[in-house]
């Protein structure tokens, strides 16, 4: 492991042991549970903002699950929307889920928009739309869709998927978790049956 990585695993060990909003990123504490000296952090992370970018880039890059995307024995479009329904809301934590998104958007689209947050949500569009190319790509491979369809079909699941997150926050009422879930679960056999 590279001392970059050490320096952003160290750090993520930290902020996975404090309390949520209390996370000790400081020089001081993220150098000492890395095992090196300041100067090193600072030559590869030269402000802290840059530390905790790494780190929220790092948390973005394995949140995603491709859980059995990969289970030719299960059902294609079963395996595509189990995928699919992590970037959806769920009942316990819709609310949380649906501020955040749109926190993130405005922290990065907004009127005091920050170019951090731009390049973590851009990151985080870029996570999201190669996951759904590779498992696109997989079902191509398997037969369940031309591969020549793969790009297109990404950009419409991507497109649904964040459009449910906004029609969500307009339209609570007729937006909820359950037709969210059976959106998707429709533009899914629509995708796959073409």
């Amino acid at each position: 492991m590279s001392k970059r990585e050490q320096i952003i695993a160290a750090a993520i060990r930290l902020a996975e042991g404090s309390q949520p909003g209390h996370a000790n990123l400081s020089v001081r504490a993220v150098a000492k549970e890395a095992g090196v000296g300041p100067s090193t952090l600072r030559h590869y992370f030269p402000t802290q903002a840059d530390l905790h970018e790494a780190v929220a880039r790092r948390s973005i890059d394995t949140v995603v699950k491709d859980f059995s995307i990969a289970d030719a024995n299960r059902d294609p479009a079963d395996r595509l929307y189990e995928c699919c329904a992590q970037f959806l809301p769920t009942h316990e934590h819709r609310d949380v889920q649906l501020e955040t998104w749109f926190s993130m958007h405005l922290h990065a689209l907004g009127a005091e928009k920050r170019a951090v947050s731009r390049r973590l949500l851009e990151h985080g569009h870029r996570v999201t739309y190669d996951s759904l190319y590779r498992w696109l790509n997989l079902l191509a491979e398997e037969g369940h869709l031309d591969p020549t369809e793969v790009a297109p079909t990404a950009t419409a699941l991507f497109t649904t998927v964040d459009g449910i997150a906004l029609h969500s926050i307009i339209s609570p009422e007729t937006m909820t978790v359950d037709a969210a879930h059976e959106q998707v679960k429709w533009t899914i056999s629509k995708l796959l049956s073409s």
